[in-house]
Order: C-alpha cells, then sequence, then structure tokens
C-alpha cells in the first residue's frame, strides 16, 4: 500500500483514536496491580476472579480500547467509507467500554452479581454501536481487497464473542443454567482466534508493506488465508455442540487452525527478513516477537492435542504466549507507528507544509527500545510465573511499567501536535512582516 492511496479527506479528527489510544494504558497499569492485591497466583488459577478480572482488563480495557480506536480511523483512511455519526459512535463506544471493563472486572473479583449485570448491558451496548456502524461503513464502501474482507470476518467473530460473553456475565449474575464451559471456550476463540488474529491479519496486509518497507504478501494468502481461518473457527463452533461430532474431528479442526497462524506469522516473519531498510527498528521487532510468540502458542496448542496429559499446563502456555506475547506485542508495536504517523498525517491534512516533524522525531527511538525489552521481560516472567509464584510480582510490575511508559510515549505524541500547530499558527499571524 502506498501513503498517496489513502483518503486523507475521510479521516475523522484526530482526537477520536487518540482519546482510546490515550487511555488504553492506564488497563495495563490496574492489571498489574490487581495482580499483587488479589492474593494467589492468577496465571496458575485457572478461571479465578481474579485471573478473570486481569484478563478481561488487558483484553476489554486495553487491547479492545486501541483496536476499536484504530479502526475508527482504519476504515475512513483505507477502506475509503466513513462510520455514520462518526462521532457519536465515538463516544457511545469509548464511555461505555471504560465503565464495562471496570464493572466487569470488579464484579468477577468481588463477587458482585450487580456489577455483572451493569457489564454486559454496557459493554453490549458499545460493540452493538460499533459493530453496527462499522458494518454499515464496510457495506457501502467500494473498495473490494483483502484488508476489507479480513476486517469484515473480524467483526462477524467480534458479534459471536460478544454474544457468548454477555450469556456468560448474565448467567454468572444470576445463576442461569448454562454450559459453561461450552461458552467460555466459543467466547475465547471467537475473541481471540477470529477478532484479534483476523483484524491483525487484515491491517497486517497493509502497514507491513507500508511501514516496514517489505514485499507484499502473496495473493495467495491475501486471498485464502482469513477466510479459511474463519471457517476453522466455525467448525471448532459446530464441534464444541454436544456429541455432535467424534473427538478426532475436533482435533482436526483445532490443528488446521492452528496451522493456518502458523502460516502467516512463517510468512510475515519471511517478508521481513526481506524489507529494502536494514536499520533496526523497535516497532518492527516488537512486530516480530509477536509473530515468534505465535509460532510459539500454535506449538503449544498442537503439543497439548497430542498430549492430552499435559492438555491443562500447555494451553496456559499457549493462552499467556498468543495474548502477552502475540497480541500485546503487536498492538504495542503498530502504536509506536500509529501515534507518530496520525500526528503527521493530520498536519498535513490540514494543509501544513512546511514545520512538521519527522515521524521518528515525534516519539523518539531509545524510548520504544526500552519498551521492548522491558516487555519481553514481562512475557518471560509471566510464562515463569505458572510454576514459580514469586515471578507474579515482576510480571506485575513489567506491566505496571509498560503502562507508564506507552502512556509517555503516547502524551509525546499529543504534545507534538499541539505544539507544532501553536508553534504554525503563531508563525502565520505574528510572525511574517
Amino acid at each position: 500500500m502506498k501513503i498517496a492511496s489513502l483518503s486523507p479527506e475521510q479521516a475523522p479528527p484526530i482526537s477520536l483514536p487518540l482519546r482510546f489510544f490515550a487511555v488504553a494504558p492506564l488497563f495495563l497499569v490496574l492489571a498489574a496491580l490487581l495482580l499483587v492485591t488479589s492474593g494467589g497466583n492468577p496465571f496458575a488459577e485457572l478461571r479465578s476472579p481474579a485471573q478473570v478480572a486481569v484478563t478481561h482488563h488487558i483484553t476489554l480495557g486495553f487491547m479492545a480500547m486501541v483496536m476499536l480506536g484504530a479502526i475508527q480511523q482504519l476504515l475512513p483512511v483505507v477502506i475509503g467509507s466513513t462510520m455514520p455519526a462518526t462521532r457519536w459512535v465515538a463516544w457511545f463506544t469509548f464511555l461505555p467500554l471504560i465503565a464495562g471493563a471496570l464493572s466487569l472486572s470488579a464484579g468477577f473479583l468481588l463477587g458482585r452479581p450487580e456489577l455483572l449485570n451493569l457489564s454486559w448491558g454496557l459493554l453490549g451496548l458499545t460493540f452493538l454501536v460499533f459493530i453496527a456502524a462499522s458494518l454499515a461503513s464496510l457495506a457501502r464502501a467500494e473498495a473490494k481487497n483483502a484488508t476489507k474482507i479480513a476486517i469484515m470476518l473480524a467483526i462477524f467473530s467480534l458479534a459471536g464473542a460478544v454474544t457468548f460473553g454477555v450469556l456468560l456475565a448474565a448467567g454468572y449474575a444470576n445463576g442461569l443454567a448454562l454450559p459453561y464451559a461450552r461458552l467460555a471456550t466459543a467466547h475465547i476463540s471467537l475473541a481471540l482466534g477470529g477478532w484479534v488474529l483476523l483484524l491483525v491479519i487484515g491491517v497486517s496486509y497493509q502497514v507491513v508493506p507500508m511501514f516496514q518497507l517489505t514485499p507484499n504478501y502473496p495473493k495467495w494468502m491475501t486471498a485464502w488465508l482469513a477466510p479459511a481461518i474463519f471457517a476453522a473457527l466455525l467448525l471448532n463452533l459446530v464441534l464444541l455442540l454436544p456429541e455432535a461430532a467424534p473427538r478426532w474431528t475436533a482435533f482436526v479442526a483445532e490443528a488446521i487452525f492452528w496451522l493456518l497462524a502458523v502460516g502467516f506469522a512463517a510468512v510475515t516473519l519471511r517478508l521481513q527478513s526481506q524489507r529494502r531498510r536494514r536499520i533496526p527498528d523497535a516497532p518492527l521487532s516488537f512486530f516480530r516477537l509477536g509473530m515468534v510468540s505465535l509460532l510459539v502458542a500454535a506449538l503449544l496448542s498442537l503439543a497439548a492435542l497430542a498430549f492430552p496429559d499435559a492438555g491443562d499446563l500447555l494451553r496456559t502456555l499457549s493462552a499467556l504466549a498468543f495474548l502477552l506475547g502475540f497480541a500485546l506485542s503487536l498492538i504495542q508495536g503498530m502504536l509506536y507507528k500509529i501515534v507518530p504517523f496520525l500526528v503527521w498525517f493530520h498536519l498535513f491534512r490540514g494543509g501544513v507544509k512546511t514545520g512538521v516533524p519527522n515521524m521518528k522525531e515525534i516519539i523518539l527511538e531509545p524510548w520504544m527500545w526500552r519498551h521492548l525489552w522491558l516487555h519481553g521481560s514481562t512475557l518471560a516472567a509471566a510464562l515463569l510465573a505458572v510454576w514459580w509464584n514469586a515471578a507474579v510480582w515482576l510480571a506485575a510490575l513489567g506491566l505496571l511499567l509498560q503502562g507508564v511508559l506507552l502512556s509517555y510515549g503516547i502524551f509525546t505524541g499529543i504534545a507534538v501536535y499541539r505544539r507544532t500547530l501553536r508553534k504554525i499558527e503563531q508563525t502565520s499571524t505574528g510572525g511574517s512582516p
């Protein structure tokens, strides 16, 4: 993708995505505080209240906050179709998402049914508004490319994940007789395997060649990968039904999903090895760490299928590698590219031609490298915490510092944007003779 192919006239105000990006790191700080105050070891205690609360601070509070903000910028600029009622959609996703994520985590942690009931109402509103606006935007977009298809399938997956999540929250709050284990599996599968992975794939088709200066993804991959992953997820869902199929069919369906994920990670790493610029780049290294983590998550899950006696341990490690290693690495690395790009892009969009800082000058590279090393250490501590309780403190400290570092980087970008605009306005009004 070339920058010239973007649609700058369609872009929403820069304040729209930046408000999502600015709030998101605070949820990493909250997740860190929960890890050290909830007692026990959330990394080793599957489905404990603390583990559920920490997970949703990361997935809803941080990841979804960033992803919803990014898509509201991405659809108009890359796909070429604005969202209906842009400002209303932004506020009706931003505020309910914050309140819903906080009330859901608090409801699980404190065992308060009223908070769980509040949370599913708020989060249902958030995602109903977002999904409806996104699908309306995609439906009227003239573009017919792999990114549009992958984003649409990601949003369909999000709709399913939200549906199952609302059922789970309402069920826990009101004591409903539901198949909780199957619903939880479906919820996690669609949220991480569908919404997160498919969105990353769709965005990667654009940002990897543009920002990382690599060759384009192969046409066979862009044509078939996202639909194949979505089909594998649907097959997995069908096989979750009671006595729907023999055990070996579920084994095959899950193996297909992970092998497709391996293919995406391997091709991305190969393209990155062919990039035109060989200068070390911190956001690119975040991306590479994410792809390696996706390979590790896939191998661990495939090993869990082959060795069911160690399945719980292997799946826990796979989930950590996917969530903290793959998703968190890519989102943070992309933020370090997206925020400087937005600052540069919106200054040029506003007609500014001189005095605009280079993208490398907006968030300094040494800051990103420090964050990368901290993130790698946090990931290692989280994996160790499955066996070693003391590592929980190291993982919590790492998450807290990452939230602080990322906040500083994002607010630095905002400050550069405001400072540059102010300087340009002063020059144009009082600096000329």
